[in-house]
């Protein structure tokens, strides 16, 4: 009895190996030929909005996913960032494509920068990723030299990142001692305005023949340049120029 009953489970065993392996068979060999579903190239969505890209895959036979969205400085707002499969590899027709898409531009809160100093403005306006702007001294009773005076954008004001913030310094008071801009190297062009920046006044302006130095770039300044002079003082400039004659032919 013992030796039947046994040797019935090992015909059962025998025949359920059988039957996967004729199910497996099946399905590997038969069934393709019967169910045969085409493999499609993902088509390329990047930049495309959600709706842009729903309908492309469509026209392929495939479907759309919404995965996660995150900031991008350049994707506009509800855009394809990246997608998976990524474009140019096959998969069955009627699967999915999951898409990241773009939240846009991510804005950063100006901090109030009145009353601290130059230094602590730059490194506040680096934490909240943004930089510092024109930088203007001006003279003044009531905030210490250094200090910021005012900014613009105002404080709470949301800007893109790496966005630029305009700073007005306290320069001392009016009757104080003013330090004098480096303008060599600079071009005689901009040199009136960094002047304003600095309450000084561009004053007489020479040429001189210097073919070391591009046309039109300051060589020499008086009073030279870090010299402490009052408010309002005239800076004389000599700029390079090439002599008339010069690669003439």
């Amino acid at each position: 009895m013992r030796k039947f009953f046994a040797n019935g489970v090992l015909v059962a065993a025998s025949a359920l190996i059988a039957a996967l392996l004729m199910l497996g068979l099946v399905d590997a060999v038969v069934m393709p030929h019967i169910v045969a579903v085409p493999n499609i190239k993902v088509p390329r969505l990047h930049s495309l909005d959600s709706l842009q890209a729903s309908q492309r895959l469509e026209q392929w036979g495939l479907k759309i996913a919404i995965g996660d969205s995150i900031y991008h400085e350049r994707i506009p707002l509800g855009s394809v960032i990246d997608h998976l499969p990524e474009a140019g590899q096959r998969i069955k027709k009627g699967r999915a494509v999951t898409v990241l898409l773009s939240k846009g531009s991510r804005y950063y809160t100006t901090p109030d920068l009145q009353g601290v100093s130059m230094r602590e403005a730059r490194l506040q306006l680096e934490s909240n990723q943004l930089q510092t702007g024109d930088i203007i001294y001006v003279s003044s009773n009531e905030i210490p030299e250094t200090a910021v005076i005012d900014q613009h954008p105002t404080a709470g004001t949301r800007l893109k990142r790496d966005g630029r913030v305009d700073l007005r310094i306290s320069n001392g008071p009016p009757s104080s001692m003013k330090t004098t801009p480096n303008l060599l190297a600079q071009s005689i062009d901009s040199a009136e305005d960094t002047l304003r920046k600095y309450e000084m006044q561009l004053g007489r302006v020479e040429n001189q023949i210097n073919n070391s130095s591009p046309p039109g770039t300051i060589i020499s300044q008086a009073p030279k340049p870090g010299t402490q002079t009052p408010r309002n003082t005239r800076i004389h400039l000599r700029v390079s120029a090439q002599h008339p004659d010069n690669g003439a032919r």
